[in-house]
């Protein structure tokens, strides 16, 4: 009897290790897995609209893409999930974010606490404002055949990035700036017609051209009709096919996305962008200064590039007494290269050089004032100045009567930078 009972056990053991208890229960092939790798969230008509997007596949199939509306972000994913042929859709690889311009002048509070409190998200992600867009066109039309959203967008996160410092605002980032002072910096984007276009698609050449030649006949005979001339008939035709050949051309160059400056986030809504020229100051005032190009005129009046690749800046508040801020002072340092320059004589003297040097200081002041006037006639402290004045005179600042953000319009503003051009990269010179 207790060898029957053994056996039993034995079979009752090996039945639940095949059953749904198994060890390969939750086994699935990579063809039924959807890694998503970018989320996009857009507001239409009281609704939720969630974008996702995984990377391009090896096998040259494309990025698989899927987009569905819900009342809130959960069921618009569930509503997503139920109309796709995926039987597992993974959020724990999202590296991009995407918050159409609509909903993010709508209402940007209500994504970042999903995104904060989802389990399946990171907090870490960067977070990007589609300007003038929606985050599905983004997620769903940009890239070709072989490339999608997700690799794009890892180019466009470079341009805003550093050497020393990957520098992208993160939704972390844009939470704790909200929480500490009432507004914050995003990185955005823009989706336009990229520079490559995609082999055309169509019928066999013999139907294209007995097509053509039909429509010929009949426009010229429509033209003559009209009492038009043969050769106006003529020019008429070839303004048709030019518009028709320019609509294809369009048609076949694929959307890209890239940098569109920055967003300014105030009150939980989007108030305002700053524009990529501004990239260098922005930079230099969050602690990472992406690798830029500034256009100065050398001395001779010739356009010049500089490339700005590191830099610095300092904070100084200037208390008129205890408790009273009176204005900033901002110390900034940069270096640069010569990129592109004219022909001239003075070119590589000591003189030259200190010229371009004194017109990189005043490129990077002006935009350095142009950023603190925004951040000044908007009464909002994005780049997180109080912090700095906290730091600077923590006793002062707790004397303040009012909070920052009120005092900052009245503040005096002192700028100075400091420039330095470290080589020129002229052949000539080495």
């Amino acid at each position: 009897m207790k060898r029957y009972i053994s056996i039993l056990i034995i079979i009752s053991s090996l039945l639940s290790l095949s059953g749904c208890g198994g060890i390969h229960t939750n086994y699935r092939e990579i063809q039924q897995l959807m890694v998503v790798q970018t989320m996009g969230l857009d507001r239409e008509e009281g609704s939720v609209r969630v974008s996702m997007a995984a990377a391009a596949e090896a096998s040259g199939s494309g990025p698989r893409r899927m987009s569905a509306a819900g009342g809130t972000v959960s069921t618009a994913i569930d509503r997503a999930y139920e109309l796709s042929y995926e039987e597992e859709i993974f959020f724990s690889h999202v590296n991009h974010i995407l918050v159409g311009e609509a909903a993010a002048q709508e209402d940007m509070d209500s994504f970042l606490d999903y995104l904060c409190q989802s389990p399946e998200l990171r907090i870490d992600i960067p977070l990007y404002i589609v300007r003038e867009g929606t985050a599905e066109q983004a997620v769903m039309e940009v890239g070709d055949g072989s490339r999608g959203i997700s690799e794009v967008m890892q180019a466009v996160r470079e341009v805003f990035a550093t050497a020393s410092n990957s520098r992208v605002f993160t939704v972390a980032d844009t939470i704790s700036s909200l929480e500490r002072y009432g507004s914050a910096l995003v990185c955005a984007i823009r989706c336009e017609p990229g520079s490559e276009s995609t082999p055309p698609q169509g019928g066999s050449s013999g139907e294209t051209e007995e097509s053509a030649q039909g429509e010929e006949q009949g426009q010229s005979g429509e033209n003559m009709q009209q009492g038009q001339s043969e050769e106006e008939a003529r020019q008429a035709q070839e303004t048709g096919e030019g518009g028709s050949q320019q609509s294809q051309k369009e048609a076949d160059t694929p959307l890209m996305a890239g940098m569109a400056g920055y967003g300014v986030i105030r009150d939980g809504k989007l108030c305002k962008y700053l524009e990529p020229e501004l990239s260098v100051a922005v930079g230099l005032m969050t602690g990472g200064v992406p690798i830029s190009f500034i256009a100065v005129e050398d001395m001779d009046g010739r356009p010049c590039s500089l490339e700005v690749y590191d830099g610095s800046a300092q904070l100084n508040p200037v208390w008129a007494g205890p408790g009273e801020l009176k204005g900033l002072e901002i110390r900034a340092e940069v270096t640069a290269s010569v990129m592109e320059s004219g022909s001239s004589r003075a070119e590589g003297t000591e003189e030259y050089i200190n010229y371009l040097t004194g017109q990189l200081e005043s490129a990077v002041s002006r935009q350095l004032s142009s950023l603190l006037q925004s951040s000044m006639q908007l009464k909002a402290d994005f780049l997180g100045l109080a912090g700095k004045v906290e730091r600077s005179s923590p006793e002062n600042y707790r004397l303040m009567e009012q909070d920052f953000a009120h005092v900052l319009p009245s503040l005096e503003l002192q700028i100075s930078v400091s420039g330095r051009l470290s080589h020129t990269n002229d052949i000539k010179e080495a």
